[in-house]
């Protein structure tokens, strides 16, 4: 992973992060995946690479005097805007746990298809959710990591 700045705010919130996810992956598996099966599989590795890929990011930071929420890629927490590449329409969403207390409109889960599709994802690349509904196609046209 190439170097990255990170304002200090934003370095301590993504060390808190990971320290709350790491903790919460037991409590998922218990509650969401209690037997040993695909999905749970499915969702081990993708939790993992997503703390491997947060890990690597914090270490290799280097650490700026800006006051930003920059990241060089889709985090949990953060606020998400893609494009329906195939109607053009835009939506917007933050990607939360599925423990969210709070919930407001365009809040999904990271366990969701579309949730699960923008972790670890940048600006410009493309993804393809299978959802119950069908499958879709979007781009991502821009994110920011929450400061809150």
């Amino acid at each position: 992973m190439t170097k990255f700045s990170l304002s200090n705010t934003t370095f301590e919130k993504l060390v808190k992060h990971l320290e709350e996810i790491e903790k919460g992956k037991k409590k998922l598996l218990e509650q969401y995946f209690p037997e040993p099966s695909k999905e749970r599989y499915e969702f081990e590795k993708l939790f993992d690479d997503y703390v491997k890929q947060i890990e690597q990011l914090i270490s290799n930071a280097n650490k700026s005097r800006d006051e930003d929420n920059k990241v060089p890629f889709v985090t949990i927490g953060s606020e998400v805007e893609v494009q329906d590449l195939s109607d053009h329409e835009t939506f917007k969403y933050r990607i939360v746990s599925p423990f969210h207390s709070g919930a407001r409109d365009g809040d999904i889960s990271y366990l969701s298809p579309v949730g699960k599709s923008l972790l670890l994802k940048r600006v410009g690349d493309e993804v393809e959710v299978n959802a119950p509904g069908g499958v879709f196609r979007y781009k991502i046209k821009s994110f920011r990591m929450r400061g809150d």
